[in-house]
C-alpha cells in the first residue's frame, strides 16, 4: 500500500442546485472561440497584447474541487503555477482566463456557496477567497507564513472565517475571509504541528477542533479564543481529517504501519471511541457531499467514497495501487455522484461513483513554467520556440497562437539555455540537453542537424547561449567559452577564458563575463580585445547591440536569484555608456525595431518593459499580463509589424504590439 503521507487528496464542497443533469459523455461540445486575426491597425494601440495567451506546457495538477459557477457544473483546479483554472464539467473546456490565485503555489481549494455567490477559498503561498462568478478576490491576500496550511473553513459570528497555522510554531490563527484581518489572538496550546481541523457548532457555540502530529486533539471556543478540552487519539500516529457532526468530532488517520483508523470524540462527555472496520483501511479526507459528510478511504486494495454517518460505501471502488498517489475531488454532476482524479502528468479524468465508469475523455489540467524562449521565422511565419518544465521543446505560430508543430521531447536541463540561429540560411533551434549536451535542430522539421557532444553549464546552472547568424557562443561545462559555427559544421573553437558565467556574440565581437569582469574577444581570431571591463558584479546575462553606431555590451547584473539590474558598456572604449537601470529584471533582449535599437526586459512582477538604451527611459508603460515572473523575452516581426514575445512562470506565451516605437 502506498505511504499515506504521500497522499494529497482534496474534496470540494458542492452546491449544484438546479445543475444540468445531462450525461457528460453525450453533452454537446460548443465550437471553440475564434482567434482574432492579427492585422495592421490604422490607429495602433502601443503595447496592447495581441490575441489570447498561449498555454501548452503541462505540469502536475493539484487540489481539484467540484462545484458550480452561475449554475454551471465546474471543476476548479489549482497548481504550483499560482493559477486557478475553472473548467466546464460537460465540455472539459477552460472557462475564461486562469485566475492569479496566489503567490507560491495553490495547495488546497474549498468551494462554497455563500450569499448567492460561488466562492473558492484557496490556500498556498497566500490565503484568499475568490468570487468565481466575477473572477475577483473577496479577500486581500493573507500571508500567514511561507506556505499557508488551511485547516478549516466555516462561519463564526456572522462572518466567513478560515483557520490556519499561525505565524509561530504550533499556534493557530482565525481569519476573516471578507476583510482579510485576523480574528482575535492566536490560539495557543498545541505542542506539535497542527495537521487537520474543523469548524462547527456545539450547543449554540461555534467551536473548532484541531489535531496535531502527536495525535493530540483540542477544542476551542472561537468567540473567547480559549481551549475547551483536550483528548488524544489512541489508534493513530497521523491525523488526516476531522469533521464535526452533532456534537461529535470524527477523526481519521493512520498508525505507524499506515493502516487507517477512525475515532469519535464526544465533545460533551469527552469520551473517545474507535470505530472498527473490517480489513485494511486508510481514510484520506472528510468533506461534505450533497448534505452528507463523506470520507475517501483506501480499503481492501480499493479507493472508495463512504457516507461517514452510516459507513456505507457510495458507488464502486478503484484499484488503490493506481490511484493513491493522485489527487481527487468528489461532487455531483446533476444527479450523478462523481469522482475527479488528477494524474501526476497534469491530466484530469471524471468517474461515475455509481458505476465506476469513466465519463468522457481525459483533459489536460495545469500549465507549468516556460523556462526559456526564443523567436525565429520558419517558412515565412513568425514562430516562438519554448522549452518547459515538462521536458518538451514547443513551437508556436505567433499569428494564430496555435502550435506550429508537435512538441519535441527532450531531457532538457532545468531553465535550459536556448537560442535560434541559422544553418545554411535555414532557421535552427539550439538548446541544452542533459543526455546529449548542446543540440541543434532544424526549426521546420524538428530533426537534429548536429552530432557534437558539447556540454554547457556554470556554477549556478546552465549558462546563456547567444547566436549571431550561424555563430553560436557557448559557456562550456568546464567554465570556459567557445564559438560554434553551425554552417561550417566544425568543432567549436575555444576561447582562453575561465569561470565564464555568461556569453554574448554580435557586431563581430564576443563578450564573456567572469566574476566581476567582462572580456571582449575578436570573432575572427578568438583573441582578446582591449582591457577587461570591471563590471562591479556577477553577470546574470549579456547581450550586444548597436546604439548610435557603437557596439554596446548590455550587462544584466545578478542582484538576487533570478533577477538583477542592467548596465551598458562601450565595447570600443570599455567605458560605461548612458544610465544604469536598477530594476528587478528576470530576462532581457536587445534588438532593432525600425530604425532604433531597443532593450526589452521581463520583470519579476510579470510585466514587460521596452526601453530606449540611449536614455534608459521606458518607450511604453509597463505591459502587464503574466501572473508570476517573466522567464524570457524576444522580439520579431509579424506581418510587417514589430512585436515582443514573452514567456512566463505561469506557463503562458504572450505577444505585444510594438508598432508605435518603430519610428
Amino acid at each position: 500500500m502506498a505511504s499515506f503521507k504521500t497522499l494529497t487528496i482534496a474534496l470540494g464542497l458542492l452546491t449544484l442546485a438546479g445543475a444540468c443533469s445531462a450525461d457528460p459523455r453525450t453533452a454537446p461540445t460548443p465550437s471553440p472561440p475564434a482567434i482574432p486575426e492579427i492585422t495592421t491597425h490604422a490607429a495602433p494601440v502601443p503595447g496592447r497584447q495581441l490575441g489570447p495567451a498561449m498555454y501548452g506546457h503541462s505540469n502536475r495538477a493539484v487540489s481539484p474541487a467540484v462545484g458550480s459557477v452561475n449554475g454551471k457544473p465546474v471543476i476548479v483546479t489549482g497548481g504550483h503555477d499560482d493559477l486557478l483554472r475553472v473548467w466546464d464539467l460537460a465540455t472539459r473546456k477552460l472557462i475564461g482566463e486562469p485566475i492569479p490565485a496566489g503567490q507560491g503555489g495553490v495547495n488546497h481549494i474549498e468551494l462554497h456557496h455563500w450569499d448567492g455567490k460561488d466562492i473558492a477559498v484557496v490556500s498556498g503561498g497566500t490565503l484568499r477567497a475568490w468570487d468565481l462568478g466575477t473572477r475577483r478576490p473577496l479577500t486581500p491576500p493573507i500571508m500567514t507564513q511561507n506556505d499557508t496550511n488551511l485547516l478549516a473553513v466555516g462561519s463564526h459570528d456572522g462572518q466567513r472565517v478560515a483557520l490556519t497555522e499561525g505565524e509561530f510554531p504550533f499556534e493557530l490563527q482565525l481569519w476573516n475571509l471578507t476583510t482579510g484581518y485576523a480574528v482575535g489572538a492566536p490560539l495557543k496550546g498545541h505542542e506539535a504541528e497542527p495537521r487537520a481541523g474543523a469548524i462547527g457548532q456545539l450547543g449554540g457555540t461555534t467551536v473548532a477542533v484541531t489535531g496535531d502530529e502527536d495525535g493530540v486533539l483540542r477544542s476551542w471556543d472561537l468567540k473567547t479564543g480559549k481551549a475547551l478540552a483536550t483528548a488524544k487519539v489512541t489508534s493513530m500516529d497521523y491525523i488526516s481529517g476531522i469533521a464535526i457532526q452533532g456534537g461529535v468530532a470524527v477523526v481519521t488517520g493512520t498508525d505507524g504501519d499506515f493502516y487507517g483508523h477512525m475515532e469519535r470524540w464526544d465533545l460533551a462527555t469527552g469520551a473517545v471511541t474507535e470505530v472498527r472496520h473490517k480489513g485494511e483501511f486508510s481514510p484520506v479526507e472528510l468533506r461534505e457531499l450533497g448534505g452528507r459528510t463523506v470520507t475517501i478511504f483506501a480499503g481492501d486494495s480499493t479507493l472508495r467514497v463512504a457516507d461517514l454517518a452510516t459507513g456505507e460505501p457510495i458507488g464502486h471502488g478503484w484499484g488503490s495501487d493506481d490511484l493513491l498517489d493522485r489527487v481527487a475531488a468528489v461532487g455531483t454532476y446533476g444527479t450523478t455522484p462523481i469522482l475527479v482524479i488528477g494524474d501526476p502528468d497534469g491530466t484530469l479524468t471524471i468517474w461515475d461513483l455509481r458505476t465506476g465508469r469513466q465519463l468522457g475523455k481525459p483533459f489536460f489540467g495545469h500549465g507549468g513554467d516556460v523556462e526559456s524562449l526564443a523567436v525565429t521565422r520558419v517558412r515565412g511565419k513568425a514562430v516562438a520556440v519554448t522549452t518547459g518544465d515538462d521536458d518538451t521543446v514547443r513551437m508556436w505560430d505567433l499569428a494564430t497562437h496555435k502550435p506550429f508543430r508537435a512538441p519535441i521531447s527532450c531531457s532538457c536541463i532545468e531553465h535550459a539555455p536556448m537560442t535560434t540561429a541559422t544553418r545554411d540560411g535555414k532557421p535552427v533551434i539550439v538548446h541544452a540537453d542533459i543526455d546529449h549536451g548542446l543540440v541543434a535542430r532544424d526549426a521546420a522539421t524538428g530533426k537534429r542537424v548536429d552530432r557534437r557532444r558539447i556540454f554547457v553549464a556554470s556554477a549556478d546552472g546552465p549558462a546563456q547561449l547567444s547566436a549571431d547568424g550561424s555563430l553560436v557562443a557557448i559557456a562550456t561545462q568546464d567554465g570556459g567559452a567557445a564559438l560554434w559555427d553551425l554552417s561550417a559544421g566544425s568543432h567549436p573553437r575555444h576561447l582562453d577564458a575561465t569561470g565564464v558565467d555568461a556569453v554574448a556574440v554580435g557586431s563581430r565581437i564576443i563578450a564573456t563575463a567572469s566574476g566581476k569582469q567582462i572580456k571582449l574577444w575578436d570573432q575572427a581570431t578568438g583573441q582578446p580585445i582591449g582591457k577587461p571591463i570591471t563590471s562591479g558584479g556577477e553577470a546574470e546575462s549579456l547581450a550586444i547591440g548597436q546604439v548610435d553606431g557603437k557596439a554596446i555590451v548590455f550587462f544584466q547584473r545578478k542582484y538576487a536569484p533570478g533577477w538583477g539590474g542592467i548596465r551598458l558598456w562601450d565595447a570600443t572604449t570599455g567605458e560605461p555608456y548612458g544610465k544604469a537601470l536598477s530594476i528587478r529584471s528576470t530576462a532581457m533582449a536587445v534588438t532593432r525595431v525600425g530604425s532604433r535599437t531597443v532593450l526589452v526586459t521581463g520583470q519579476d512582477d510579470g510585466t514587460v518593459i521596452v526601453w530606449d538604451p540611449r536614455t534608459m527611459e521606458p518607450l511604453l508603460p509597463p505591459l502587464p499580463g503574466h501572473h508570476g515572473a517573466v522567464s524570457g523575452v524576444a522580439v520579431t516581426m509579424l506581418k510587417g509589424k514589430p512585436i515582443a514575445v514573452s514567456g512566463g512562470s505561469d506557463g503562458s506565451i504572450r505577444t505585444w504590439d510594438l508598432t508605435d516605437i518603430s519610428h
